[in-house]
């Protein structure tokens, strides 16, 4: 009896499994990843509602020396947080430093920060910066004023900077950032093995058999 000849089969190569799992754990890493730094950003910077934007390169007349204001605020927009937004020409690797404070109408201090308008590695025409400078609550209503302070030091070419003050922002909870982001580094780690370890997922079987006569 004549044996029909068998041809050759597409089938799942050993790896197939493995690169399953790499695309499931490259996909959790995007995943993982987009959820934590969304989250962050949200919380930073999205939550709340905007109580007033100051021009943080003005000043207004009758305000204490150097100072915004006045802004009325109450503890009820408690917790606050301060923004600062800018866009400059950077010029040489030398950033433009700040300084604000946050003053109630006492003289007291709510909230100060310091730091530069974006990195010694900036080299674009124009580059627009946003920065937290942290929250704080009020014990009264009253009064408030804003000090801000540019140091001298760099040639940077300040075009833009604007502080905004946020009500009732959302806290950020670090075990959220901090759970998917171990969670992106175990995904990542795992598609890196993987990937490394298996082969294509498919291979066309290549034993051909010999037919009988």
């Amino acid at each position: 009896m004549e044996e029909r000849p068998r041809w050759p089969r597409e089938t799942p190569a050993p790896g197939r499994q493995g690169n399953l799992v790499a695309t499931s754990s490259g996909w959790g890493f995007l995943l993982c990843a987009a959820v934590a730094i969304g989250y962050g950003l949200w919380t930073l910077y999205g939550s709340g509602t905007r109580v007033v934007i100051l021009d943080a390169t003005a000043q207004v007349s009758g305000a204490p020396s150097g100072a915004l204001g006045p802004i009325s605020l109450d503890p009820r927009m408690n917790p606050m947080r301060a923004v600062l937004r800018s866009a400059y020409a950077p010029m040489g690797s030398t950033r433009l430093r700040y300084e604000v404070e946050l003053l109630d109408a006492a003289g007291v201090r709510l909230l100060e920060a310091h730091g530069a308008f974006g990195s010694s590695d900036d080299d674009a025409s124009i580059v627009r910066t946003t920065t937290s400078l942290g929250d704080f609550r009020l014990a009264r209503p009253g009064a408030c004023f804003v000090r801000v302070r540019m140091a001298d030091g760099s040639m940077d070419d300040l075009r833009e900077a604007t502080l905004e003050l946020r009500r009732n922002v959302a806290r950020v909870d670090p075990r959220i950032p901090w759970g998917f982001g171990l969670a992106a580094i175990v995904c990542l780690v795992v598609n890196l093995v993987v990937s490394r370890r298996r082969p294509w997922p498919y291979r066309a079987e290549e034993n051909e058999r010999p037919t009988a006569a």
